[in-house]
């Protein structure tokens, strides 16, 4: 059982019971995806101790750059919606997150938004901690949308040379885009092989290869 605190703005406090069943269910979307690739044993620590939900943007903005230490007047995206830093997990309202990233939006979206970033924190634990490790962005992030189960009414169509694209850009592109192209890997190399090899330094060629 993960405790935690809820911290919600007033405007947020009469939906305290369903932001707290989306915490569960995102809890339980991380537990079995762990269980499905027998990464049980990283999820029985919790992953948080606080919960903070913000009806405001840029307070969200200034809580996030508070806990990574960075420079308080940075500009982050409209559609930087959540993250998981220092046993805080800190997202927008669902509303904000609708309106700002439409392409996001599915059954379950929200939760999926709290599950991917949940699992950016066991993708660490199964890395024993070395974040390094992670991979490149697009490894990274295509780790957390495919374990939050992303993008699932995408029409989107990549070529394999829109998808090598992709790979070899070392900057940070379409999450949907993310979603096409670790699942292209999946499909070919077991997960388990991949995340022990993202951080290869000669990834690309041992994926063409």
């Amino acid at each position: 059982m993960n405790n935690y605190t809820l911290i919600l703005p007033p405007s947020l406090e009469p939906c305290r019971t369903e932001f707290e069943g989306n915490i569960a269910k995102a809890l339980e979307n991380v537990r079995a995806f762990a269980a499905k690739y027998g990464w049980s044993s990283h999820v029985q620590e919790s992953f948080f101790d606080k919960v903070m939900i913000f009806d405001i943007k840029k307070n969200f903005d200034r809580t996030l750059l508070g806990l990574c230490e960075m420079d308080p007047g940075m500009v982050l995206p409209d559609s930087y919606c959540g993250a998981l830093e220092e046993r805080n997990l800190i997202a927008v309202s669902p509303e904000y997150y609708a309106k700002v990233y439409p392409q996001g939006i599915e059954p379950d979206s929200y939760v999926k938004l709290l599950t991917h970033e949940i699992c950016h924190r066991l993708h660490v634990r199964i890395l024993n901690g070395d974040e390094e490790a992670m991979g490149p962005v697009w490894f990274f992030e295509g780790f957390a949308i495919f374990a939050a189960d992303q993008f699932t009414q995408s029409k989107l169509k990549l070529t394999e040379d829109e998808i090598w694209s992709i790979v070899e850009n070392s900057e940070r592109g379409s999450y949907e885009k993310y979603s096409h192209v670790f699942k292209y890997f999946v499909n070919r190399i077991p997960l388990k092989e991949l995340v022990v090899n993202a951080k290869r330094e000669d990834l690309n060629d041992w994926l063409k290869r």
